[in-house]
């Protein structure tokens, strides 16, 4: 929530929890969350995957699943097309279909980014309560929020800070 009202102050960006569908994620400790503008809606979603467990890669990183890139100006004449990938295009075109986006102001038809924001923070428990983070586990999570905001492209239009 805390990142949430920061981006909110700077950007005009909220995240906001959302539903997965099944199998979307890889763990139950994953939470999917939209990355909304304030005059643009949904601009893109991060998995946030963010506690320990055995099992997990450790570290921290960001991972761009998907990048954002206009779609209505693909090869619709199929002259860049490479043999033998016809059905790898068509499957691509398809699920493309369902997920592109004509967002306010600006030109064109978009999929939205998707990226993975991971870290290996201490988990919540009933004893000891909610997780409080140290200050090299802050410096962690904004350095790779910073990533993933700045992924192409969730904030493309926006200046670094």
């Amino acid at each position: 929530m805390g990142l949430s009202r920061l981006f909110q102050h700077l950007y005009g960006i909220s995240l906001r929890p959302a539903d997965s569908a099944p199998g979307e994620v890889w763990h139950t400790d994953v939470h999917k969350l939209e990355v909304v503008d304030e005059d643009k809606g949904i601009i893109g979603w991060i998995y946030a995957d963010l506690f320990t467990r055995k099992g997990k890669a450790s570290g921290a990183a960001h991972y761009t699943v998907r990048c954002s890139r206009r779609t209505d100006d693909d090869d619709q004449k199929r002259d860049g097309m490479v043999p033998g990938l016809e059905l790898r295009i068509q499957e691509s075109e398809e699920f493309e279909a369902v997920k592109r986006h004509r967002l306010p102001n600006q030109d064109g038809v978009y999929q939205l980014p998707l990226v993975v924001l991971l870290c290996e923070f201490p988990r919540p428990t009933i004893v000891s309560g909610p997780t409080v983070l140290e200050w090299h586990e802050v410096l962690t999570l904004f350095h790779e929020m910073g990533h993933a905001m700045h992924c192409k492209q969730l904030l493309n239009d926006l200046p670094a800070i």
